[in-house]
């Protein structure tokens, strides 16, 4: 495997530590916002989860939404680096990809104000958009 190869495969790897980190400060915080709202997990139902603080309820949503399009994500960059295309390109989009996916975990866990976030969610898809078309175009010609 060429080094480009390794490169984008870490990218996946650092996203994963992303996916990790998130959960693991969902759950902090959840437990810290259960002790304060006197809630266990055995009592606690969707209602009670609505109802606790936002410093507790955007990492949960963070989590999540690293559910859903970095799959797309980590698919894209399989296909490349079997393809055969990994090159600094595509290693620069697949690492800027993470850094701007990063920052919006941050934002949506500490600030959450929509509007910037908004902005980094596309980014991130506009990156993720420019490997997709820059692929497709390799194959096509």
């Amino acid at each position: 495997m060429t080094e480009a190869g390794k490169g984008m495969l870490a990218a996946i790897l650092a996203m994963g530590v992303l996916h990790f980190t998130m959960m693991m400060w969902l759950y902090i915080t959840r437990m810290r916002a259960f002790k304060q709202a006197g809630v266990t997990p055995d009592t606690a139902t969707f209602a009670t989860m609505r109802k606790l603080p936002d410093w507790a309820l955007n990492p949960a949503a963070n989590y999540n939404n690293l559910t859903e399009a970095p799959p797309l994500f980590y698919a894209v960059v399989i296909v490349i680096v079997l393809l055969g295309q990994a090159d600094t390109v595509n290693v620069a989009l697949a690492w800027l990809y993470v850094a701007i996916r990063v920052t919006h975990s941050l934002w949506q866990s500490l600030v959450n104000r929509i509007s910037i976030r908004m902005m980094l969610f596309a980014a991130s898809w506009f990156v993720l958009a420019a490997m997709i078309v820059r692929s497709g175009w390799q194959v096509l010609t």
